[in-house]
C-alpha cells in the first residue's frame, strides 16, 4: 500500500511539474500575410532609403538599401559607467523588422547570435525575449501566431503591421481583443515597458532593477526604431539599471520602449560582427530580433 500511495504521488508530482510546458498549446497559424503590411517609406526623410536596383552602401557603422537604413552610433553613460551602442533604424515596412529563432523553430534549440543571424540573413541583430522558455503569454512573430495564452505577470510589446509598437504593462493587455483587431506583426513578453504614457519611469517594480548589461527596443515613428545595447558587470562597465534605460530611451526620443532579455544575452550583432562588449563574451540563446531582407 505504501509503495503505491508513493508511486501515486510522484507521478502527481510530475504532472504538476509538467503542466506549465503541457499547457502552452502551441500554434504556428499566418495572421498578418506580409502582403497586408503598410508601406512606410513616406514616413523617411528624403535620401534615407536608397533607389531600386542600386547595390546596397555598406560602413562598419552605416547600411543602405532600398528598403533599410541603419546607423551604429557607440558612447559611454559615464555616469552610470557603461558604454552604449545604438542602432538607428528606417524600414519602409515591418517586413524587414524580424524575429529569427535557433535552427528556425520558435520552440527549438539555442544557438549563438552570430548563427542565428547569419541562418536569418540579419543584417542587424540583437538579442530577442525568450518567449519559449516562458509558461504563459501571446507570442507572435514575423505575423505567425505561436502562442495566444494570457499572461499575467508580465509586461507587453506590440509590434503592428502599420509600423505602430505599443507598450502594455501585466494584466493591462487583452490578448483576444489584440488577436480579433487583426495586423498583428510580433508581440514580445520579456519587459518591463520602459516608458510610461512617453515618460521616463522613476520608479521601477521589475524583480531585476539593479544595473545591468541590457538590450532594448524603442519606437519613434512608424518605421524608425531604435535597438539599444549597455555592457555591464565589469569593472570597465557597471550596466544599467531600468530607471537609467528608461532615460537613455527617452533620450533617443523614444516614444515607447521596452526591455529585452539582458545580462549574458545583451549582445547586438552587425554586419557579421559582434559590436559591443557581451558579458564574458556573451551567451548562446533561443532567438534574436533583426533587420534584414528576409
Amino acid at each position: 500500500m505504501k509503495k503505491t500511495t508513493k508511486a501515486l504521488l510522484t507521478i502527481v508530482l510530475a504532472i504538476c511539474l509538467s503542466a506549465p510546458f503541457m499547457g502552452r498549446a502551441l500554434k504556428a497559424e499566418e495572421i498578418t500575410p506580409e502582403s497586408t503590411l503598410t508601406d512606410l517609406s513616406p514616413n523617411a526623410p528624403e535620401g534615407t532609403f536608397l533607389e531600386a536596383g542600386g547595390a546596397p552602401l555598406i560602413t562598419e557603422e552605416s547600411y543602405q538599401d532600398e528598403h533599410i537604413n541603419i546607423r551604429i552610433t557607440k558612447s559611454r553613460l559615464e555616469k552610470h559607467r557603461a558604454d552604449i551602442v545604438v542602432a538607428d533604424v528606417w524600414v519602409s515596412s515591418v517586413k524587414y523588422f524580424r524575429r529569427g529563432f535557433a535552427l528556425g523553430k520558435w520552440n527549438g534549440e539555442m544557438r549563438s547570435v552570430k548563427t542565428i543571424a547569419e541562418d536569418a540573413g540579419a543584417i542587424l541583430a540583437m538579442t530577442g525575449d525568450y518567449s519559449s522558455l516562458l509558461d504563459a503569454g501571446l507570442v507572435a512573430a514575423n505575423g505567425i501566431l505561436y502562442r495566444d495564452s494570457q499572461n499575467r505577470v508580465r509586461d507587453n510589446c506590440l509590434i503592428l503591421a502599420d509600423g505602430e509598437m505599443v507598450t502594455y504593462k501585466r494584466r493591462e493587455m487583452d490578448g483576444a481583443a489584440v488577436l480579433e483587431t487583426g495586423g498583428l506583426w510580433h508581440s514580445f513578453l520579456f519587459g518591463p515597458q520602459l516608458l510610461e504614457n512617453g515618460e521616463v519611469i522613476l520608479k521601477s517594480d521589475s524583480k531585476i532593477r539593479q544595473a545591468n548589461p541590457r538590450s532594448a527596443i524603442g519606437f519613434i515613428s512608424p518605421g524608425h526604431y531604435v535597438f539599444v545595447v549597455a555592457d555591464g558587470r565589469t569593472s570597465q562597465n557597471r550596466g544599467l539599471t531600468i530607471e537609467a534605460l528608461s532615460q537613455l530611451m527617452k533620450d533617443l526620443g523614444c516614444r515607447y520602449a521596452y526591455n529585452m532579455d539582458g545580462g549574458q544575452s545583451a549582445v547586438m550583432w552587425f554586419n557579421g560582427e559582434i559590436v559591443n562588449s557581451p558579458y564574458r563574451g556573451g551567451r548562446r540563446l533561443t532567438d534574436i530580433v533583426y533587420i534584414g531582407l528576409k
